[in-house]
């Protein structure tokens, strides 16, 4: 009752401060609605083309009952996010032995703020969280999922290696990723074009260096103890970006450590293939936090809506695999949450209009959550060597195993 009591009010809150004080963050929402009003006029290929045309499917579908219904569209959209929201709350509470999975999302949300309700990442990260949730257990529905919020979002595409190590029967979580992907792939080919399963990669490759990225800290940092040489502006991309001396050398950082990220991501997958009969959830876990955490880190853009990739992650690792690091680590993942939401958008203003309160608390606050979000990583890659490397001793020792109805994996058929 106190959980269903926390969720009410706190979702409550998010939800008058987006009809009100806070109705500003809904622009995403005004964009999608401007959008799809004249996808008649462009075609689908031509719209909302930095996501993948399942997600406009997602966005489409309030919208069209908006047009049945005769509601607004944001009221739709909101109570869409609403349901998604309750649902993940309820899944965590049930698959779990304590409250404290449950407890996490349910704080993490409004730690995070009306960002969480007014953004499309809620449903793919809850995908993604309720993918890990099910890996070991349901490894056909695990596999639908991920392979859904793939076709959503692109990120979760990251779970993939250890999802299908850990599903027994592979097999089924393999063709449940095979024919939903393939699926989806073929129905956005068919009714968008070859063009429009890659612009959401070639959108963000052609973006500047956003203000909030971890990339930019230095440029901003400059920026406010030196008025007047980096200016930060209103881009094509529909973010704030920076520009000014030394940000070219900056966005060349974020190559070089994108480089750097699929390199380690490689040798973890290496690792990965060789221990992958003796994976246990807790690499599962490990491995999506420090995956995602990655491509947060090294990118040249850091949303605030892209903490809502990992919170769920975390949530579902507390119900597979709980211990004190990853309960540490989520800690300081809230914290970051709750730093986003000092940004944005409680004082984004002072930043990109000169009107919402002092700068430098901006400024500060943003920098103090990319710290944190460099050592999330740190940590997350650490402890995912380790778990690797748990599984190695683990799989040896299974193989030294005598053959019989003992050994791990074997299945008796009577």
């Amino acid at each position: 009752m106190v959980l269903a009591a926390a969720w009410l009010v706190s979702r409550a809150a998010l939800v008058w401060l987006l009809l009100g004080p806070q109705s500003w963050v809904g622009g995403d929402v005004t964009y999608f609605e401007a959008s799809l009003a004249v996808v008649d006029d462009v075609g689908l290929g031509r719209t909302l083309v930095e996501y993948p045309l399942p997600a406009v499917a997602v966005v489409a579908a309030p919208w069209l009952l908006a047009l049945v219904s005769g509601l607004p569209y944001a009221v739709l959209l909101l109570a869409a996010a609403a349901v998604t929201d309750l649902a993940w709350t309820v899944a965590l509470a049930r698959a779990s032995r304590g409250w404290l999975p449950a407890l996490v999302w349910v704080a993490a949300v409004p730690l995070l703020g009306t960002t969480a309700y007014a953004r499309f990442d809620l449903l793919p990260g809850v995908l993604a969280g309720a993918a890990v949730l099910y890996a070991a257990t349901r490894p056909r529905v695990a596999g639908t999922l991920v392979a859904v919020a793939t076709a959503a979002k692109l990120w979760p595409a990251v779970l993939l290696p250890p999802l299908l190590a850990l599903a027994r029967p592979r097999r089924d979580a393999v063709v449940a990723v095979a024919v939903t992907g393939g699926l989806l792939a073929g129905l956005s080919l068919v009714l968008a074009g070859w063009d429009r399963l890659w612009s959401p990669l070639t959108y963000q490759a052609e973006r500047g260096l956003q203000v909030e990225s971890v990339a930019a800290t230095p440029a901003m940092l400059a920026w406010w103890l030196v008025p007047g040489r980096w200016d930060v502006a209103y881009a094509p991309s529909k973010a704030f970006e920076v520009t000014g001396p030394g940000v070219d050398v900056l966005l060349a950082v974020t190559t070089l450590a994108g480089v750097l990220y699929v390199t380690g991501l490689a040798l973890a997958g290496r690792r990965l293939w060789q221990v992958r009969d003796a994976v246990r959830p807790r690499t599962v876990v490990w491995w999506g936090l420090a995956a995602v955490t990655g491509f947060v880190v090294t990118g040249k853009v850091l949303s605030p809506q892209y903490l809502l990739w990992l919170l769920p992650l975390a949530a579902a690792g507390l119900v597979v695999a709980d211990s004190g690091p990853l309960r540490r680590w989520t800690a300081s993942l809230l914290l970051a949450a709750a730093l986003t939401q000092v940004v944005f958008p409680t004082t984004y203003g002072a930043v990109t209009t000169g009107v919402g309160g002092p700068v430098w608390v901006t400024v500060v606050a943003l920098a103090l959550r990319n710290v944190l979000m460099v050592q999330l990583l740190v940590v997350a890659g650490t402890q995912l060597w380790r778990a690797l490397e748990a599984d190695r001793q683990r799989g040896s020792a299974l193989a030294r195993q005598a053959p019989g109805p003992q050994a791990w994996g074997v299945r008796i058929r009577r």
